[in-house]
């Protein structure tokens, strides 16, 4: 299959959705209980779903070149992504070795990096090949003072790591091979960022975070004078990959599709969006320009963050690149920021009053459905004796 195939069957499913005033369903609704957001509960989705698995770090865009280093935060843990003069990438933690001090911030190119603090300096690799008044540490083992290194694998467009050294990560096992395959089809590993990562800082916990992200019943609600205008809402596709899953909207100019034959349908990238769930956490959006990547991570019980990177696709004209650059302030300040977050806030306090035993999931919300039982699976499985 191509990715071709992959949308006009996609575009075909939901044709038939508009046509029948229907989307894809779970068998049933889900109640969860409110204490998914208790404090202890928090504290155990951190070790369990962030520190102990793979996470996605960023795009194998973000690192262009040889010679080229990324710093990125995820759960408290400050990164240093690199790809070394051999293209390979490494994840190291941002840390000195000296005294534990931050070494480099934002994205760029260099051959070695130095802390601010004492100016030890290290190479791409996280070697150390500079100390300073280097007869004041006489007997220390140089070699064993590189900087802390992290698993990390990339592959179809993504760098995925561990935020503790551990096992190493294999990116097939990460995503399964059906959704590898399938990410290979988008070939958006040379995808770059539009700009740097925007954080948004949200008054909820990261699951109501995450959530928003999961299903489009509330575009003609909560989104009914912005994104409603732009792709219909509650017309959404549902389908797994092991934990992972792919939603798939319907932008209104689908239109332009009905009653055509579909020998006569053309590109249909432009009228279908499709969005993936990465667990635990992460959410990547495509359309026919453009990829949005969602990092939602845990601060507290009562907060998260959402790190967000819009990446473009090689070959856009210059007034194509500026009408991106455009709309991103509607996208992360009038939709994101206005309505998605400023409703996820809205469950504060609310979820904790003790008033409400559960929340629901309706049959018509598959994606989130899908998402909560994974992390009450890896919840119990982490708390599992065999283990």
């Amino acid at each position: 299959m191509d990715r071709e195939t992959l949308e006009r069957s996609l575009a075909r499913r939901l044709l038939d959705h508009l046509e029948q005033h229907t989307t894809d369903l779970a068998d049933d609704a889900l109640e969860l209980g409110a204490d998914i957001y208790s404090p202890e509960r928090h504290a155990e989705e951190v070790e369990v779903l962030f520190r102990d698995r793979p996470l996605v770090f960023c795009l194998s865009g973000a690192l262009p070149w040889p010679g080229t280093f990324r710093a990125v935060d995820l759960c408290g843990t400050p990164i240093l992504l690199t790809r070394d003069a051999d293209g390979r990438v490494r994840a190291l933690a941002n840390v000195c070795r000296h005294r534990g001090v931050r070494v480099a911030d934002g994205a760029g190119r260099a051959q070695k990096l130095t802390c601010p603090f004492h100016a030890w300096t290290y190479d791409l690799t996280g070697r150390l090949v500079a100390v300073p008044t280097e007869k004041a540490f006489e007997g220390m083992c140089r070699e064993r003072k590189g900087l802390v290194e992290l698993p990390v694998a990339e592959g179809h467009g993504l760098i995925v790591g561990r935020l503790r050294p551990g096992p190493a990560v294999n990116i097939e096992d990460y995503l399964s091979p059906e959704l590898a395959d399938e990410l290979a089809l988008l070939e958006f590993a040379d995808w770059e960022p539009q700009s740097e990562p925007h954080v948004h800082r949200v008054g909820a916990n990261w699951k109501v975070t995450l959530d928003t992200f999961r299903e489009n019943y509330h575009f003609n609600y909560l989104h009914r004078r912005t994104l409603a205008r732009y792709a219909y809402g509650g017309v959404l596709t549902f389908d797994s990959f092991g934990p992972h899953l792919r939603n798939c909207s319907a932008v209104r100019t689908i239109d332009e599709l009905r009653g055509r034959p579909e020998s006569d349908w053309g590109d249909v990238s432009q009228h279908v969006s499709l969005q993936y769930a990465l667990f635990p956490n992460t959410s990547l959006t495509f359309d026919s320009k453009h990829a949005d990547l969602w990092q939602i991570l845990p601060v507290g019980p009562r907060a998260s963050e959402v790190v967000h990177t819009s990446y473009l696709r090689p070959g856009l004209s210059e007034a194509e690149r500026e009408k991106m650059a455009e709309m991103a302030p509607w996208i992360c300040q009038t939709v994101v920021d206005g309505e998605d977050f400023w409703v996820a806030g809205r469950t504060e306090p609310g979820v904790r009053t003790g008033l409400l035993d559960t929340v629901v999931l309706g049959r018509n919300e598959p994606a989130p459905q899908h998402l909560h039982r994974g992390f009450a699976a890896a919840l119990r499985a982490a708390r599992s004796p065999a283990r």
